[in-house]
């Protein structure tokens, strides 16, 4: 495709998402030290080379066809669902990953929730906004709804909760009628409701409850956050280095490659270096939404927005957790948390923005 962009140009996506996938390797390195987990960051080293390959593979061959397979691509997905239910590797209680040997596991749900937000796309994208049948709503709601009900029962509450977000599309397209606003809210508070009383585990449970305070018991359900606040609070302005972060190379930091790694990140490089990423994401994001500004039709234009969205919540869920502000619940930071098939996920998301973003710069 002639006349493309490179990826390291400032303006094109790939520019702060590379960014940050170099932080990310850095800080994955330095939390792995001295532990069993010292070369992680070799396995994420090859999952990035292998995703940001083909995510500029895609970027340069895709030319919109992708939403052309959306259909048949949701329902393998769907089979990947089910097949990781009835022989997946079971890990911590959760049965979500195929193993993969040397690179780990892979989890299948990552793609799947963009594959319905490419689907969610291409139906709404047939239409004009004033023009969608009623029955339409119905069928966007089934695609979107029947994957998060498998990835349920793996079970996986924060990845069903990530599909949410392509609800958005449907309050963006009906042009936020205040019916359809109040009655979307109706529904999700009748959810909650009904999910608390009988879908909830116990230990999810407890986490809310620890949320709503942290100080109760800080060796017991507590811990994880208020060793976190520590380490953001340790950090101070500059940070202590790579390496020099007591609460990260002590260990004292939970699970410190994927949900707390933005603790991490904080102690080592303090005040001055969250500002950095909190930028990097703020300019990825926005990029994200002027990219579905400018799309040349409508179902580019709602998958870059959705993407933007869904992009959006695991920035301020994984944030929000280790400050304390959200429930503790795992969500990968976007090109900053180890996870081969996150990333993978993530860096086919970009492939495909980057090509909108150069048709919708042609198209202009």
């Amino acid at each position: 495709m002639s006349g493309m962009s490179s990826p390291l140009s400032f303006r094109n996506i790939f520019f702060p998402a590379m960014l940050l996938a170099g932080l990310g390797l850095m800080n994955i390195y330095s939390a792995g030290r001295n532990t069993s987990l010292e070369f992680l960051w070799v396995k994420h080293a090859i999952w990035l080379g292998i995703s940001f390959g083909l995510a500029i593979l895609v970027r340069q061959r895709e030319g919109g066809k992708a939403f052309h397979w959306s259909i048949p691509l949701y329902l393998l997905s769907l089979i990947g669902l089910i097949l990781v239910l009835l022989v997946g590797k079971k890990i911590g209680g959760s049965t979500r990953w195929f193993s993969l040997g040397f690179l780990g596991t892979f989890q299948p749900s990552e793609l799947s929730k963009w594959i319905t937000l490419l689907l969610a796309s291409h139906i709404w994208g047939q239409y004009q906004p004033d023009r969608t049948p009623k029955y339409l709503t119905i069928l966007f709601s089934a695609t979107i709804l029947v994957p998060m009900v498998f990835i349920f029962l793996q079970p996986d509450l924060g990845m069903a909760v990530s599909f949410l977000p392509i609800f958005i599309l449907i309050l963006l397209i009906k042009e936020f009628r205040f019916k359809s606003v109040a009655i979307a809210m109706i529904l999700l508070s009748l959810a909650g409701v009904w999910g608390w009383k009988h879908a909830l585990k116990p230990y999810q449970k407890e986490r809310v409850m620890t949320f709503l305070n942290p100080s109760k018991d800080l060796k017991g359900p507590g811990y994880q956050i208020n060793q976190s606040r520590i380490a953001i609070g340790n950090g101070g302005l500059w940070g202590h280095g790579i390496g020099g972060g007591t609460q990260t190379q002590l260990n004292f930091i939970p699970v410190k490659t994927t949900d707390f790694v933005f603790s991490v990140w904080a102690e080592e490089h303090g005040y001055i270096g969250v500002c950095v990423v909190l930028t990097l994401f703020g300019l990825l994001i926005t990029r994200m939404l002027d990219i579905g500004v400018r799309a040349r039709t409508l179902e580019e234009s709602y998958f870059a927005i959705g993407a933007a969205c869904i992009f959006s919540l695991h920035f301020f869920v994984n944030v929000g957790m280790v400050i304390g502000a959200l429930p503790n619940k795992g969500m990968a930071l976007p090109f900053f948390s180890y996870g081969g098939s996150s990333t993978l996920a993530f860096c086919l998301v970009l492939g495909l923005l980057g090509g909108i973003q150069h048709r919708g710069v042609s198209k202009s």
